[in-house]
């Protein structure tokens, strides 16, 4: 087996990858792979349950009601500087996707490669460092601290990698100004509109000059218009800094910043030409059996009365 590089190391990857039909397209390097990934709750909850229940008197608790896998053997990738968009309904899977690949959730089972290198096999700390350097996070709600102004929320990712105050700040300020928010820069997230607060997110993911954006509903927020100048200056900025864009969305207008959608439901991905050749198949789930129709019990058919009799010695 070769030898992997470093999690943050060489950006010379060798990894690469195409769609199946690579006769058509051209192949590209694979900056993230997720492998044959499952994500089973009904396993971590069972876990959590059994570490609880180490005293031979404690009680047996009732078994929860079984979920569907909420990843069930998906693959997926994307190249260096690939926009891709997620979409599916509610409960599809494709939050979960994202915190998978972007290492904050670990999977039941499978494997994140990022440039070659298995996520899952790191330590803590260098996880905690690649999300910190390597990835870019934009969130619904911007996820900002409140406390702190928006050049400072910007900085906090470079001063937590051990940039001077100083530095941070002055690098915050440029994205900020970038973002059109020059004159906000000591305004808290209070003091700031939907909008405003996104576009601070979108600056503090692109300060740590990051290889993947991850954004889970960045526009669920706002309104059609605001949404859109968002989507711009996103994908913009990620264009500019040669950033790949994984974009969870339920919004159909949304996708067309994109280069590439990927639809999924029930924890699988439904289109073939996004799973690559040679890959393991999500596990079909057995089809429902129709229950049996219950037949509706026949009464007799009561008198119809045209006309009610009227009470004799009723008074007139």
């Amino acid at each position: 087996m070769r030898q992997l590089p470093h999690i943050l190391g060489s950006m010379n990857a060798t990894q690469t990858y195409a769609p199946v039909n690579s006769s058509a397209q051209p192949r590209v390097q694979a900056v993230l792979q997720g492998i044959n990934l499952v994500m089973d709750y009904n396993a971590t909850s069972a876990s959590q349950q059994t570490s609880r229940n180490t005293s031979a008197n404690s009680p047996m608790p009732p078994m929860p009601m079984m979920q569907p896998l909420a990843l069930n053997h998906v693959n997926f990738q994307i190249g260096e500087g690939e926009r891709v968009a997620i979409m599916g309904p509610s409960g599809s899977g494709k939050s979960t996707l994202l915190h998978v690949l972007a290492g904050i959730t670990k999977p039941t089972a499978g494997q994140v490669l990022f440039r070659g290198t298995d996520v899952d096999h790191i330590s803590d700390a260098e996880r905690t460092k690649l999300r910190r350097q390597a990835f870019g996070f934009v969130f619904q709600s911007g996820q900002l601290l409140p406390e702190l102004p928006a050049i400072e929320n910007v900085a906090l990712p470079l001063m937590l990698g051990g940039m001077p105050y100083a530095q941070a700040t002055d690098q915050a300020a440029v994205w900020l100004e970038r973002m059109g928010l020059r004159n906000l820069l000591r305004n808290r997230p209070g003091q700031m509109s939907g909008g405003q607060m996104q576009r601070v997110a979108i600056a503090r993911a692109l300060c740590v000059n990051p290889a993947i954006i991850f954004a889970d509903e960045p526009t669920g927020a706002l309104d059609q218009n605001t949404g859109h100048e968002v989507m711009n200056l996103l994908m913009q900025a990620a264009n500019a800094n040669h950033s790949a864009v994984v974009l969870v969305t339920h919004d159909p207008n949304i996708t067309q910043y994109c280069d590439r959608v990927v639809n999924m439901r029930d924890g699988m991905i439904l289109d073939a030409a996004n799973r690559p050749a040679n890959y393991p198949q999500a596990v079909q789930q057995p089809p429902m059996q129709p229950q049996p129709v219950m037949q509706q019990p026949q009464y007799p058919q009561t008198q119809q009365y045209s006309q009610y009799p009227t009470q004799q010695g009723a008074a007139r």
